[in-house]
């Protein structure tokens, strides 16, 4: 058993979505490795990765925050130490403004469109009203973000692609939405009044599609050439496996919000890679 001071620190770490930061950077990593494994991984734009996916999660809750009274436990943190968030991110975007200078063309020009592409989604998540439809899809859309800043700066970089690594970044894309579909299922239980994807979708739906994606991941592997790519593949399909599990068990995994961090975690698996490679 953890400590009470053990388990609150890992809680409070939890809250402020870093086991999503580090999620974040050793998939990026990941993609920085193909197609041989022996691709050159730029430090400063895995930093810039971890410190902007911080930023747009924290920034994320504190609108939410905005339009609404805090409902789940992340909420209500991030209401109570708003102010101290407010200057995290001041401090986290000076950083990043400051490693932009040792980034490669390639990625600073990525970086730029993503920007752009990131006030726009911002403008909109503030115009739209609770309301809306827009908040049934809004993880959609959480999610593509966090799949191309993820993705797209290590395989910007990259003069020609091949084929499976498309393919393995679309496994990516489908993984997230795994992961989104079954932390909504598990939000939707919890507050039944909730306007959510999985509210949206229905149950059934839900279920076809977090299947799906396990079914299709596997099927992709017979497109992997042997190698890096195929332990690729394999990482991927056992993340699909992994997500599907907490689906299949929710009703254990639900206690305590357990779901969430093991759902998080689940983006950790590609460090296998540092052991099969």
């Amino acid at each position: 058993m953890l400590s009470n001071s053990k388990y609150s620190l890992l809680k409070t770490l939890h809250y402020l979505s870093l086991d999503v930061v580090v999620g974040a950077v050793v998939c990026s990593w990941m993609f920085w490795k193909m197609p041989d494994g022996k691709g050159v991984v730029n430090i400063p734009s895995l930093v810039i990765l971890g410190i902007c996916t911080w930023i747009i999660y924290i920034l994320d809750r504190l609108l939410d925050n905005l339009k609404s009274e805090p409902e789940d436990a992340r909420h209500k943190f991030h209401d109570e130490y708003q102010y101290y968030l407010q200057i995290t991110i001041i401090i986290l975007f000076l950083i990043a403004a400051l490693m932009v200078f040792f980034l490669p063309k390639a990625v600073v020009y990525f970086g730029v469109t993503l920007i752009g592409v990131l006030f726009l989604y911002f403008y909109i998540l503030q115009k739209n009203n609770i309301s809306s439809d827009y908040q049934y899809f809004k993880e959609i859309f959480t999610a593509a973000i966090y799949c191309v800043c993820v993705s797209g700066g290590a395989l910007s970089t990259k003069l020609e692609l091949e084929a499976d690594e498309f393919i393995a970044a679309f496994n990516f894309f489908l993984l997230v939405h795994q992961s989104i579909l079954v932390f909504s299922f598990f939000e939707l239980n919890d507050l039944p009044n909730t306007k959510n994807l999985a509210k949206k979708l229905g149950k059934k739906n839900c279920t076809y599609l977090i299947f799906g994606v396990f079914v299709f991941t596997m099927t992709s592997l017979f497109f992997a050439e042997i190698g890096f790519m195929e332990k690729v593949f394999q990482v991927e399909i056992l993340m699909a496996f992994c997500t599907t599990l907490i689906f299949v068990f929710r009703n254990k995994i639900a206690v305590n919000d357990n779901y969430r961090w093991l759902g998080e975690m689940v983006f950790w698996l590609p460090l296998l890679l540092l052991i099969w490679t």
